[in-house]
């Protein structure tokens, strides 16, 4: 019994192995063509309290190989009690693309973010709207890039934040951990149904943000700017692409301490709130038999054989990933990192769903 009880969860556990593989296939077919126009971009930054980040992002949005009359950047100074938006406006004499708005207070109940957001939204004179953290380092050619995947009257482009190179292996982990998510995401997309964006850095036009409603159903949520409406426009079925070229992705520093890391992870969870009932479900399924596996398999001896399995399974999307991505790791480092991103999930999780979260 204990043998059957084993194999129909590790054959559970292989639907969703198999589910991301077709995805990474499907995926690939899309070739972003070479654009017949370029587009126009508003570029818009919501920051709080990044007065050491604000000149390097500056520097490198005003020295695109893009031409300075094809897109604009709206930074939105939320609330910052330090010299963001002094900063910011010292680059207005030499920038002529660039606009600062300040935000001094947030309605009550509305996610602080979304509302710095939306007024960088109503600013905005393009069409085409792309999103960057503050904290980030675009390429030269990032504009030029973006252009391209918006061919086809593509409604959004969802891309990654890389971290800039890991010194220690708790940083190798999250950038194992960051790894996982570009293939749920990437997989997502191939079929889609798409559950994962990065605020930090993506792209909508401003229909797909209207045909959605954008932020009304979410405005409470602290987190979701992202991924929620990301999931409203693929309800709709909205054309949806990943940035797979290197030079549409960026750079950014990982968590500096681990209570930074616990605080941006509670967050990021706490928008799995309000997914769908069937995205839910899914994640649900997925970790429980993960759970079973890794935990089941120290407590059954024939469970071990189907936890190497579920390693050997693992270990071919993430050396799929490590493809798509540009990434590596070392084969030794991989079961460690299973492990402890079984732990992760299983620990800090959950946390996103209980107390008080804070930006």
């Amino acid at each position: 019994m204990g043998i059957l009880l084993f194999a129909a969860a590790f054959a559970g556990y292989l639907y969703f192995v198999v589910w991301m593989q077709r995805g990474f296939s499907k995926l690939r077919r899309h070739k972003p063509l070479s654009p017949a126009t370029q587009h126009s971009f508003s570029v818009i930054i919501a920051a709080h309290n990044e007065a050491a980040a604000i000149p390097r992002l500056l520097e490198a949005l005003s020295r695109q190989n893009y031409p300075v009359d094809k897109f604009e950047v709206i930074l939105v100074a939320d609330r910052c009690t330090d010299d963001t938006a002094t900063i910011a406006r010292s680059f207005e004499n030499r920038f002529s693309a660039l606009t600062v708005i300040e935000i001094d207070s947030v309605p009550e109940g509305i996610s602080p973010k979304k509302f710095a957001l939306q007024r960088g939204i109503r600013q905005a004179r393009f069409e085409h709207l792309l999103f960057l953290d503050a904290d980030v380092i675009p390429t030269p050619n990032h504009l030029r890039t973006f252009n391209r995947y918006f061919s086809d009257n593509v409604a959004a482009v969802v891309s990654i934040m890389k971290f800039i190179p890991p010194k220690t292996v708790w940083q190798r982990f999250l950038v194992y951990e960051k790894l996982i998510s570009w293939c749920t995401a990437a997989a997502a997309i191939g079929h889609g149904r798409p559950i994962i964006a990065y605020g930090g850095n993506w792209g909508y036009t401003r229909s797909a943000f209207k045909a959605v409603d954008g932020f009304d159903a979410i405005f409470d949520s602290l987190s979701g700017d992202d991924d929620l409406l990301l999931q409203k426009m693929g309800e709709q079925r909205l054309p949806i692409v990943m940035c797979l070229a290197p030079e549409g992705w960026i750079r950014t520093a990982p968590p500096d301490t681990f209570g930074h890391f616990l605080r941006q992870r509670r967050r990021h969870f706490s928008a799995g709130k309000k997914y769908p009932p069937g995205v839910q479900l899914a994640y649900f399924c997925y970790h429980l038999l993960n759970l079973f596996l890794w935990v089941g398999g120290w407590f059954y001896l024939p469970g071990l054989g189907f936890l190497g399995a579920k390693w050997v399974a693992d270990g071919i999307i993430v050396y799929q990933g490590m493809k798509m991505f540009r990434e590596h790791f070392n084969p030794i480092e991989m079961p460690f990192f299973n492990g402890l991103y079984f732990l992760y999930n299983t620990l800090i999780g959950p946390l996103g769903h209980i107390g008080k979260i804070r930006w």
